[in-house]
């Protein structure tokens, strides 16, 4: 301790830092109120912070587990209902696509072209535009 003041009152010496700035680190060296030194303090705590994050990584860990099957569960269910809903669609697209293919492509207005091949699908088909005019 005795070498750190030695130190700080050489730098006074030497013009490094002021009287103000030498007192402020002088007060910083000095004994505490109850005797013991600022570093065995800082050991104190820190000590007491070791133990402090000892108990808070254990009580993640104990959260962590009883969350870890509630979590699991409900990616379970969210997967579950996920494919229930993908399942509704393709169902529903089948139908429709189903029905398409039932309709009747002529009628007495439009001569028949069953045997044609097919155009691609672009967009409504006019038969039925014209039977929704009407």
């Amino acid at each position: 301790m005795q070498e750190e003041r030695m130190a700080v009152l050489k730098m006074v010496d030497e013009g490094k830092i002021t009287v103000d700035e030498a007192t402020k680190l002088l007060e910083g060296l000095r004994v505490t109120g109850d005797g013991r030194q600022f570093e065995e303090k800082f050991k104190e705590f820190a000590g007491d912070m070791r133990e402090f994050c000892k108990d808070a990584v254990c009580k993640i860990n104990e959260a962590t587990k009883k969350a870890e099957p509630k979590v699991k569960e409900f990616a379970k269910n969210v997967v579950s209902k996920t494919a229930e809903v993908a399942d509704n669609i393709s169902q529903s697209l089948n139908e429709k696509i189903k029905s398409m293919d039932e309709e009747p492509c002529c009628d007495e207005n439009n001569p028949c072209t069953c045997d044609e091949e097919k155009p691609a699908d672009n967009g409504p088909r006019p038969e039925k535009e014209e039977k929704k005019s009407k």
